[in-house]
């Protein structure tokens, strides 16, 4: 059930002034902090053949080439049994996990601030329909991502692959990836509330077809180099969504070292500069990658939810050392922002999403900016 304002007696989201959602890839939250003290997390798994295997150590550049399609997903997690992960990977290269010392600078963020431990993804699939779940609190049906190849034109109108988009008794189809629906940014822009999207390439709005060909794609679109620039410089809008280059993602077998350091750049910027004490700070994974997580996610919908990602929220209003064990999902990113706006909902999906205005206590002496230092990598 959603938490509303009203059950919140004495907090002030309203001094929130600027949020960032921080948007990496590909890694459970057993896969980065099953170990973790006071966190739900787990040190072993299940298999197929119903043997419980130990989590071993994962390696900084990952090659072992998981599935994390949607078919994989629903394989893996059979049912809620949590027990097929070896079956979408070579052996047991899905039941890994890194150590505190591997992602220190994530580790110190969650014990400052808030680590969620029961933050799923929207789809049971990949990156596509969990980025799109990120702006719209939907997918328009799709849940793959786009093919290789021909048959379908991009918003642009420019020849690309197809998607595959499913319909509400299961059927499946393939279609161009170009969709209209309605996103946060519309409701943004309607209420005249700023936004950006930083990244270094197209990004998901090229697949909305009404922003992709407004004024938007150019006015509300920059790089990531520029993130940090207005972050310095106090030109952050008051939504933002950042997402590092492919290379820095943490996607296998890019380095989860490289990804960290430039996640802990992009908050040391913002810490530095002169919005941090108005700032709220959501650093989350897109989709599960293949990795082996035990806990089963609640079934809302056909779609989903998926597999268990790591969410850590940075802010000065965050609990301190705070886990919150409330249900989220990427749609509650969405309801906090439109919690705070006093912005209606897009889908279903946003209005049953948790605010998560636990995590956060508007009361408390503001925690101060944790600037890290960037780590020599392997």
């Amino acid at each position: 059930m959603a938490l509303s304002l009203g059950a919140c007696s004495g907090r002030q989201p309203a001094v929130v002034e600027h949020t960032v959602i921080i948007l990496q890839e590909n890694h459970t939250f057993d896969n980065y902090f099953g170990t973790f003290p006071g966190a739900g997390g787990a040190t072993s798994g299940l298999t197929s053949t119903g043997l419980r295997v130990p989590l071993t150590p994962l390696p900084e550049m990952d090659y072992s080439g998981l599935c994390n399609s949607w078919d994989c997903a629903l394989q893996a997690m059979d049912g809620g049994k949590m027990d097929r992960f070896d079956l979408i990977g070579v052996g047991l290269s899905a039941y890994t996990q890194a150590s505190s010392e591997e992602i220190p600078h994530y580790w110190e963020y969650a014990q400052h601030f808030v680590l969620a431990d029961r933050y799923f993804t929207s789809v049971h699939g990949p990156s596509l329909p969990n980025h799109l779940f990120t702006v719209a609190a939907e997918s328009g049906g799709v849940i793959d991502n786009i093919s290789v190849g021909s048959g379908g034109v991009a918003c642009d109108g420019s020849p690309t692959g197809t998607v595959t988009v499913i319909d509400a008794n299961g059927n499946r189809i393939e279609q161009s990836p170009c969709f209209d629906f309605m996103t946060l940014p519309d409701l943004l822009e309607a209420a005249g509330i700023s936004w950006k999207y930083y990244n270094d390439g197209d990004g998901i709005f090229a697949v909305i077809r009404h922003i992709r060909n407004s004024p938007m794609w150019t006015r509300n679109r920059a790089s990531t180099a520029q993130f940090l620039q207005d972050a310095q410089s106090g030109q952050l809008p008051a939504v933002s969504w950042l997402i590092p280059s492919y290379e820095r993602s943490e996607h296998p077998p890019n380095s989860i070292c490289a990804g960290e350091n430039q996640t802990a750049e992009f908050i040391n910027a913002i810490m530095q500069g002169p919005a941090w004490n108005s700032t709220t700070i959501f650093v989350t994974y897109d989709d599960f990658g293949g990795f082996y997580d035990h806990v089963p996610p609640p079934q809302l919908d056909q779609e989903g939810l998926g597999p268990r990602v790591p969410l850590i929220i940075i802010s000065p209003f965050a609990k301190p050392g705070y886990i919150s064990h409330t249900l989220y999902e990427h749609s509650s990113m969405l309801k906090f922002i439109e919690t705070r706006y006093h912005l209606k909902s897009l889908t279903a999906r946003d209005a049953a999403a948790n605010n998560m205005l636990d995590s956060f206590d508007f009361g408390q002496p503001p925690q101060s900016p944790l600037i890290l230092q960037p780590r020599q990598c392997p």
